[in-house]
């Protein structure tokens, strides 16, 4: 199993709620989000040069193009109890990814901590040792 959280990202007047992999092996150069290329079309992420620098990654598949922001996305989790707050995170658009995966750095920022990986529990920093 692994630690899916929903989420709220924002970028100017669009927003889009999805739901996001906790990837802990996914180590930004900050809070990054790695994104895929509709969702940022759909928060209207324009990759011109001048947004955007382009990197290329290793995947399972071979290399692929990434493309790192500029500026940033706001980003929150959802969940029932309480309304959290809006977080900066770097936005990584890619093209071969078709989830969003929070970096390390970004479940940092977000509050997130990752109890248990196997099972998919976590809680936030606040509520450890308290609730999951």
């Amino acid at each position: 199993m692994t630690v899916q959280l929903k989420i709220k990202i924002k970028m100017n007047n669009s927003e889009i709620t999805t739901c996001a992999l906790a990837n802990t092996r996914f180590e930004g150069l900050g809070p990054d989000i790695m994104i895929p290329m509709n969702i940022a079309q759909a928060l209207n992420i324009r990759l011109n040069p001048s947004d955007s620098e382009v990197y290329a990654i290793r995947t399972a598949s071979g290399i692929a193009p990434i493309y790192r922001f500029k500026g940033y996305v706001l980003a929150k989790v959802i969940v029932n109890d309480r309304d959290t707050p809006l977080i900066p995170l770097s936005p990584v658009i890619s093209e071969s990814m078709d989830q969003v995966i929070l970096s390390d750095k970004a479940l940092s920022a977000l509050g997130i901590v990752i109890i248990n990986a196997g099972e998919g529990v976590w809680c936030f920093n606040d509520e450890l040792g308290k609730s999951v």
